[in-house]
């Protein structure tokens, strides 16, 4: 089983740390990983994208065209992504940010699943951690990665100078999990 993932949105999302913390948490279960970041010249408020691959077995190249996991942060990456996403494909959004209600319905029988991350970690006034939200709606509807091992990995790669948030961070996965799992 290999999960190839597009993580996109803006700079300052926290999208190449998203993207980090997946394949640490692959890592963590005895998987193959890769992690490809890219980020725009202004980094924070441009834009950012990476790929993860997660994988049973070696993987051959870290290059993505098409992937069966896309996560979207904001709608110029929902613009430039979406049609690259797999027919039978996972689309996460964040739909504090984004609003596809006016969009058709997928014909190639994709899943399209939004989750409100920026409004939850607003509402633990964090506005800067809906990431930690998109990774456990992650967890919570492809089962690519448990749960434990990606809170573990919040600790283990979380630098030492944002230890304090580390907590939030993990309630802020639980709540982004509950709120799919809730509903599969």
């Amino acid at each position: 089983m290999e999960n190839r993932i597009i993580i996109a949105g803006s700079g300052g999302q926290g999208i190449l740390f998203l993207g980090k913390l997946i394949a640490y948490a692959g890592m963590l279960e005895g998987k193959e990983v890769t992690w490809f970041p890219s980020y725009g010249a202004e980094i924070r408020g441009g834009t950012a994208n990476c790929t993860v691959i997660v994988s049973e077995e070696m993987i051959g190249s870290p290059v993505i065209r098409n992937p069966n996991i896309l996560i979207i942060m904001n709608e110029a990456s929902y613009n430039r992504f979406s049609e690259r996403l797999l027919p039978g494909g996972i689309l996460i959004y964040d739909s504090s940010l984004i609003n596809l209600k006016s969009q058709i319905p997928n014909p190639k029988s994709q899943k399209i699943v939004g989750v409100p991350a920026t409004e939850v970690s607003a509402s633990l006034k964090n506005t800067k951690s809906a990431n930690m939200v998109m990774i456990g709606a992650l967890a919570g509807l492809t089962h690519a990665l448990d749960i434990d091992s990606v809170i573990h990995a919040v600790d283990e790669i979380t630098p030492a100078r944002r230890k304090e948030s580390a907590d939030m961070n993990k309630d802020l996965i639980k709540k982004g999990y509950d709120l799919v799992a809730s509903s599969q």
